[in-house]
C-alpha cells in the first residue's frame, strides 16, 4: 500500500468516526442518571442464562478496607472539582500513592478554551506482552455544588461514592495488576471533568472533558502510528454504596456485559449485579463513539445518595469495594482472550 493511499484511508476513517460521534450526540443523553436515549449499541438486556464459565479471581484480602481508607482521605480534602483546593491536593494524593507502588504517573493538564478551566487526567501504564491495551478508568472530580441559580443545588458535597469510589479502586487495583504479567498492556486512567458544569446534563455539552480529550488524543496518535490500539475499556463509577447494585448499563457493549455478569456468577456476587437495567451516558461514551468496546460498572439506578450531601463514606462499604475488585479481576482474563488474544 502506498503512503498516499494509506493517508487517504486514515483521513476517511477519522471523518467517519467524527460523523458517528456527531450523530450520536444529536439524540437526547443524560449523564450518569436514568436515560432514555436511543443508541447505536444493542440496548437489549443480555440473556442471564447464557453464562461464560470463568474462573473466579478473588481480590487480595483487605483490598476493600484499604480502598475505603483512600475514600476517607479524599473526602477529607472536601470538594474536588477544578479550581478548588481539594482538586489540586487530590491530584498530588493520587500521584503519590501510585508512585509509592513504583508506577510512573503521566499527567495531562490542559485549559479548556471555552470554559477557561484547567483539567488534569492522570494515568499509569502496566506493560503487557503485547502493546494492545485495556483501559480501566474512573473519574476523580466531584460534582460542582456551588454557584447554581437554584439554592437546592448548592451544598457541601464530598463525592465519596461518585468520584471517590472509582478513584480508590484504581489506586488499590494498581499494585495488584502491576504484580501480574498481563498479556495485554493495562492502562489505568483517572479522568477529570466528568461531571457537568451545569446542574443538568444538557447532552454532555459541558461534561466528560477528560474522556473526550483522552479519546481524541488517542485517535490522533493512532492514525499517526504513535500508539497501539485500545482493545477494550472498563469504567468504574459509583461502585462502593453499602447496598451495592451495579445496574446493567445498556449502552455498554453487550459482550462485555455478558463477561461482567459471568464474573458475578463465578464469584457468587449475582445479588449485587444486574437487578435493574438502564443506560447512562458516562465516560465510556466517547470510547463507544469511536468503536472501542466498553462497559460501565455503575450503581446509579435507585441510588438515593447520588448528587446529594449524603454521598459520604458513612453510606459506603468496604465489602462493596471488595466485590467490585473481585469482578474486575475475574473479568480481565476473559477480556484479554476476547479482545486481545483473538486478534494476535
Amino acid at each position: 500500500m502506498t503512503m498516499r493511499r494509506s493517508t487517504t484511508i486514515g483521513i476517511v476513517l477519522a471523518l467517519t468516526a467524527c460523523l458517528s460521534a456527531a450523530l450520536r450526540h444529536q439524540t437526547p443523553a443524560v449523564g450518569a442518571q436514568p436515560n432514555t436515549q436511543s443508541s447505536e449499541q444493542d440496548e437489549t438486556p443480555i440473556d442471564q442464562k447464557k453464562v461464560i464459565a470463568l474462573p473466579a479471581v478473588k481480590a487480595p484480602e483487605g483490598l476493600g478496607q484499604r480502598a475505603m481508607a483512600h475514600v476517607r482521605a479524599l473526602c477529607d480534602l472536601g470538594p474536588r472539582y477544578s479550581g478548588t483546593p481539594g482538586w489540586s491536593k487530590q491530584l498530588d494524593y493520587i500521584d503519590g500513592v501510585l508512585q509509592s507502588h513504583g508506577l510512573k504517573v503521566h499527567r495531562d493538564t490542559w485549559t479548556d478554551r471555552k470554559e477557561l478551566l484547567t483539567f488534569t487526567n492522570l494515568s499509569v501504564t502496566i506493560p503487557g506482552k503485547v502493546k494492545d491495551r485495556i483501559v480501566i478508568a474512573c473519574h476523580h472530580d466531584t460534582k460542582c455544588t456551588s454557584g447554581h441559580a437554584d439554592p437546592e443545588h448548592n451544598f457541601h458535597f464530598v463525592g465519596a461514592n461518585d468520584g471517590g469510589s472509582g478513584t480508590a479502586m484504581l489506586l488499590e487495583l494498581a499494585p495488584v495488576l502491576a504484580a501480574t504479567q498481563p498479556h495485554a498492556t493495562i492502562e489505568l486512567v483517572f479522568f477529570d471533568g466528568e461531571e457537568s458544569l451545569d446542574w443538568r446534563w444538557n447532552l454532555a455539552a459541558r461534561a466528560l472533558f477528560g474522556s473526550k480529550r483522552y479519546v481524541k488524543n488517542h485517535r490522533d496518535a493512532l492514525l499517526l502510528g504513535k500508539e497501539s490500539r485500545i482493545a477494550a475499556m472498563v469504567l468504574l463509577d459509583m461502585v462502593g454504596r453499602t447496598d451495592l447494585h451495579l445496574q446493567e448499563e445498556l449502552y455498554s457493549t453487550p459482550k462485555l456485559r455478558t463477561i461482567l455478569w459471568s464474573a458475578a456468577v463465578a464469584c457468587g456476587h449475582q445479588a449485587s449485579v444486574f437487578r435493574r437495567a438502564e443506560g447512562a451516558h458516562d465516560d465510556h461514551s466517547p470510547f463507544l463513539d469511536v468503536g472501542i468496546p466498553s462497559v460501565d460498572l455503575i450503581d446509579l439506578n435507585g441510588n438515593p445518595h447520588w448528587h446529594t450531601a449524603a454521598d459520604t463514606p458513612e453510606n459506603m462499604s468496604d465489602k462493596s469495594l471488595q466485590i467490585t475488585a473481585d469482578l474486575v479481576l475475574t473479568m480481565l482474563p476473559e477480556i484479554e482472550r476476547t479482545y486481545v488474544l483473538s486478534k494476535d
